[in-house]
């Protein structure tokens, strides 16, 4: 009886797990992944990140930004065409992705910003602007 309940519990798990990857896969920050044959990095988090030459071999960049045109993250990112169907979630506030010249349909989704769809064309380098998403900025005073 005890076997079962493991298996079962397993299984359960296991089936979720497939489920959950074939929605949306999460990219980790900072870290290039092979989804659906299109290679994808989440990145822009700190002046490091942004300068990292890495990122200029990739034709596709789209940069997540509020109200105030601070940086948003925590978008769910689906683009579609030229025979590719590729969906992130990314916690940074860029998308990278490393795909063939052409025209793709992007469809975003941003926590507290709501959702956007666009017309993406590779090369390119777009902001995306969610005007209702993010709060003020922080700003720290410095003594000099």
């Amino acid at each position: 009886m005890r076997i079962q309940a493991i298996t079962v519990l397993f299984l359960g798990s296991a089936l979720t797990a497939g489920v959950a990857v074939a929605q949306t896969d999460f990219a980790p920050e900072n870290t290039p992944v092979t989804i659906g044959g299109v290679e994808a990095v989440c990145d822009g988090t700190g002046l490091e990140a942004r300068s990292d030459a890495r990122w200029s071999g990739y034709p596709m960049r789209l940069e997540f930004v509020g109200k105030d045109g601070q940086y948003l993250g925590d978008e769910k990112v689906n683009v579609s065409g030229n025979g590719i169907n590729v969906s992130v979630h990314c916690e940074g506030p860029w998308v990278l992705m490393k795909l063939p010249a052409g025209t793709y349909h992007v469809s975003t989704d941003v926590a507290e910003g709501g959702h956007k769809d666009l017309t993406v064309n590779v090369p390119g380098h777009v902001i995306v602007r969610f005007p209702n998403a993010g709060g003020a900025e922080d700003r720290v005073a410095v003594n000099r």
